[in-house]
């Protein structure tokens, strides 16, 4: 496994996606909101999560972790794809799948 991609850099994916970097791994954190990934790549962390700036930071420094808001790119550069994005509770309770269907959707 050479690269992994993550779509979604809320507390599940940036915290995923920067774990995974920590063991090795090489990981693209993606997300559509443009300002988040400019500031990701300032080294400027969006959510609180104890321990996490350092891992990101040091993650960084070693090229193992970045980010974008390419998903085209990221899908086909990638041999593993997570889907981190929201899932809302639906009316009737039911997670609502719309934000992960759009994903699938979107990268080609």
């Amino acid at each position: 496994m050479n690269r992994i991609a993550v779509v979604g850099t809320g507390y599940v994916g940036l915290v995923s996606g920067s774990c995974l970097s920590d063991f090795g791994l090489n990981v693209i954190c993606v997300d559509k909101d443009e300002e988040k990934i400019e500031s990701l790549k300032r080294g400027v962390i969006p959510i609180f999560e104890p321990g996490l700036e350092p891992i990101v930071e040091r993650n960084v420094y070693y090229k193992r972790l970045e980010f974008t808001t390419d998903l085209r790119q990221a899908v086909e550069s990638c041999d593993v794809i997570f889907i981190a994005v929201g899932t809302p509770p639906a009316d009737d309770g039911s997670a609502d799948l719309t934000y992960v269907e759009q994903v699938a959707r979107d990268r080609q």
